[in-house]
């Protein structure tokens, strides 16, 4: 837990609660299933000696300041005032500036709450295509043109999908291309065709994005740790950030069918968290093209300064 100042919202706990029921709210969920959910959710925290007073008096503030404020979180987090003044006892003037921080507070939250605020839902957007699912994509802007990769395909495969703050569903994927102009049709066809490669990982670097809360051995499971021939685990796998453009990109695309089989490459490194797999976001196609023709040139064709690093 970070602490910076002695203001409600200067730690980390605080933040993350305010932060953590607004979204709950926002998603749509009524004033008590947010709360329930941010209970039952958070008994790690609640039990904790320090932490716990942090989250019952970021609660009940967010919770006032929204119109919200439920008689069961005022009265813990009055409650737990006394507690939390504790951690201050060892500096004299840091003491003071959080007691009168805390008065205050218990002074607002004994007083009428304003009216309910309105909050605005967020705007869901979730790609509705299923694993296996392949497209393909025409290369025509002017990176390709200039690149010489024009009118050749992207062939497209949703593999899976995460989750994309707010509120999204966006595909992860893994990326072929042509070797000329014409589309494959068939499952044989297509796995004749090169896999872009999306980046790389350092082998000393391989457990980035550990979660400390779950044994190595679980979460490295069934991964490949090969190297290139550079030393490098090269990566193949790719998220698209598509939200409100996605009706857009997909006027772009060819739906060649569900391969669920194709084969995958020969050596693979797989990220141990979703959020270190490459991403793009799709803005516009020339934008789109430009960020995949710069790994296919920097990694396929290594053109990267890594690849020729003696």
């Amino acid at each position: 837990m970070g602490t910076w100042g002695v203001n409600i919202y200067q730690n980390d706990t605080a933040l993350d609660v305010k932060g953590e029921y607004e979204y709950k709210l926002h998603m749509g969920e009524t004033n008590e299933e947010a709360l329930e959910e941010m209970i039952e959710e958070n008994q790690d925290i609640i039990e904790d000696i320090e932490e716990g007073a942090l989250f019952w008096i970021a609660l009940a503030d967010t919770q006032w300041r929204l119109g919200r404020l439920d008689e069961y979180v005022k009265q813990q987090a009055i409650k737990h005032m006394r507690s939390d003044l504790e951690r201050w006892k060892d500096d004299e003037k840091l003491y003071e500036r959080r007691r009168n921080v805390l008065e205050q507070l218990k002074e607002k939250l004994l007083s009428p709450q304003p009216p309910e605020k309105k909050i605005s839902k967020y705007r869901q957007y979730k790609c509705e295509w299923k694993n296996g699912d392949v497209f393909a994509y025409k290369l025509e802007g002017e990176e390709a043109i200039k690149n010489k990769l024009n009118n050749r395909y992207l062939i497209i495969q949703k593999v899976d999908e995460r989750k994309w703050f707010p509120a999204s569903i966006i595909p992860i994927v893994r990326l072929k291309i042509t070797k000329d102009e014409k589309i494959p049709k068939t499952e044989s066809e297509i796995n004749q065709l090169e896999y872009i490669q999306t980046g790389y990982c350092f082998f000393e670097e391989r457990f980035r994005g550990r979660d400390a809360s779950i044994p190595l051995k679980e979460q490295i499971a069934g991964k490949s740790f090969d190297t290139d021939e550079y030393g490098l685990l090269p990566e193949f796998l790719l998220t698209i950030i598509i939200t409100s453009k996605m009706k857009q990109f997909q006027q772009k695309l060819i739906y060649l069918g569900n391969y669920p089989n194709i084969k995958l490459p020969k050596i693979e490194y797989i990220p141990l968290t979703e959020i270190n797999i490459y991403s793009i976001l799709w803005k516009d196609f020339e934008t789109f093209e430009k960020d995949i023709i710069e790994v296919y040139l920097g990694n396929n064709k290594r053109q990267f300064p890594i690849y020729h690093k003696e």
